[in-house]
């Protein structure tokens, strides 16, 4: 019987102290690198590129070098700054913005994307005015 509730405490400790293995991430040496850009888009500075209905599509691109690793295994998230009951805060692209003018309702769309050379943000917004000035914030995660 001792030799049974020998044996079981060994496995009980061999189970308990075994690890898997440890991810890229975990590994020793590496770490986390993150870099923080900040953009504002004035309102004349956003470019038509196209339209459907009632709405205009608009384009701004930014010089970033994201760079292969980056583009590859890496993560790039953009954010815009929103004021909401006096307060600021920021909001994950893409984000949607409901209206209602009049008889009009229409939603106000912006989103983004990226290559190795640039990040390009983008609005949807109502046809026959540009979209409003907008801070935007993109983190790079590597």
């Amino acid at each position: 019987m001792k030799k049974f509730f020998c044996l079981f405490v060994i496995m009980t400790f061999a189970l308990v102290a075994c690890e898997g293995p440890m991810g890229p991430a975990g590994e020793p040496g590496e770490s986390v690198n993150l870099e923080t850009y900040y953009y504002t888009v004035a309102s004349r500075d956003w470019k038509e590129i196209g339209g459907a209905g009632d709405l205009t599509f608009y384009q701004y691109i930014v010089d970033l070098d994201i760079g292969k690793r980056i583009y590859d295994r890496g993560d790039v998230s953009a954010f815009m700054y929103l004021v909401d009951d006096g307060n600021e805060v920021q909001a994950p692209l893409p984000y949607s913005i409901p209206h209602t003018d009049g008889g009009l309702r229409w939603t106000e769309h912006y989103t983004f994307d990226f290559d190795q050379g640039t990040v390009s943000f983008y609005a949807d917004y109502l046809r026959g005015e540009n979209p409003p000035s907008q801070e935007f914030r993109v983190v790079l995660i590597w």
